[in-house]
């Protein structure tokens, strides 16, 4: 008998959250005060874009504060870096969020979900 056990690695974990675009999400920087617009956003990480290319490298951590319009919406964040593109998009993961930080988040991603659904409704009618 012949079989084979295959554990997801990061990779496979990668694409499985339901990654949006959050209008007015930034993050800010805890070591350098600089501020970068989030460009998508899962329970399990985001992308920035970052033209300079030179700031970031995969495998480092940082600490940032999450913005949203302009407002505090979630502080002392660890972020571990994943990959770094050519195009300047930096794709992050969250890491060792505490369970107040994740509800919050996981809440945020479901609340946009929930926009995006009306709206196909609201399209799908409207044809």
């Amino acid at each position: 008998m012949d079989f084979d056990v295959r554990l997801p690695n990061d990779d496979d974990q990668l694409r499985k959250a339901f990654r949006t675009r959050v209008p007015g999400l930034f993050i800010r920087i805890a070591e350098s005060g600089r501020e970068y617009q989030v460009k998508d956003l899962s329970a399990s990480g985001f992308a920035i874009l970052e033209e300079e290319r030179k700031r970031f490298k995969e495998g480092q951590t940082f600490q940032f504060d999450l913005l949203l319009a302009k407002k505090l919406f979630l502080t002392q964040i660890t972020g571990k870096i994943m990959r770094v593109l050519d195009n300047g998009i930096i794709g992050c993961n969250f890491a060792g969020l505490d369970r107040r930080q994740e509800m919050k988040l996981d809440k945020l991603v479901l609340e946009v979900q929930k926009r995006l659904i009306e709206l196909r409704k609201a399209k799908k009618e409207e044809i």
